[in-house]
């Protein structure tokens, strides 16, 4: 039985967990839950998550919601551990990128777009531009030299860590990618399984509608 995915496509930690499940081999039923129509405020997506945000997965009656606890959830069943490895050092490092994909880049995304989307600025505030060119710098001393986040093979550290940087760039094309992020970005949209399917449609919409925001 495939487990359930709670999510709208515009939120990147969603676009996270399904390209999770998509390099993990892993079936979901996807269930819109449209943020700007207020559904994950309704009272039937909040009886089954009480804190009301997407991703919110249901695997039979084991309900758990935030991406990064997800996607480790999702990589502890799997029987392939290539992505999120059981060496305790390994899998220390992909957690490290983990928390750095949460605390700094989602967080910094959200600080600058939630004021254009909710409070009506119709512009970006310029610190919060400059925290996300830093955010990319940091990003770029975290890429090793195989070329991913944690070594020489994509993990769910890279799938999560591509939602987010595919969100900078499509909000905000102005931003200074450094060229070790591009490389990784690149290899991300070539090699990352089905990221053009079901990464990049998302990316792109919430990279338009923030766009026909900040011109109205």
């Amino acid at each position: 039985m495939a487990i359930i995915l709670y999510g709208d496509e515009l939120s990147p930690p969603v676009r996270a967990v399904m390209l999770t499940c998509k390099a993990l081999g892993i079936d979901y039923e996807f269930k819109k839950v449209s943020l700007l129509n207020g559904d994950h405020l309704k009272p039937e997506f909040v009886k089954i998550n009480p804190l009301h945000t997407v991703p919110t997965i249901q695997d039979g009656d084991f309900v758990i919601y935030d991406s990064h606890a997800i996607a480790t959830y999702l990589a502890d069943k799997a029987s392939d551990d290539s992505w999120y490895p059981k060496d305790i050092k390994k899998r220390a490092i992909v957690n490290q990128r983990l928390h750095f994909d949460n605390a700094i880049l989602f967080t910094r995304i959200r600080d600058m777009l939630e004021p254009v989307i909710f409070s009506g600025l119709s512009a970006y505030q310029p610190e919060k531009t400059q925290r996300l060119d830093a955010a990319l710098e940091l990003l770029s001393n975290l890429i090793q030299d195989g070329g991913w986040l944690t070594g020489d093979k994509p993990s769910i550290a890279d799938t999560c860590a591509a939602a987010s940087v595919s969100t900078i760039l499509a909000v905000l094309p102005s931003v200074k990618v450094p060229e070790k992020v591009a490389a990784w970005f690149k290899k991300c949209e070539q090699e990352l399984p089905e990221y053009q399917t079901v990464n990049k449609p998302g990316a792109d919409n919430l990279g338009e509608i923030m766009q026909s925001k900040l011109k109205e």
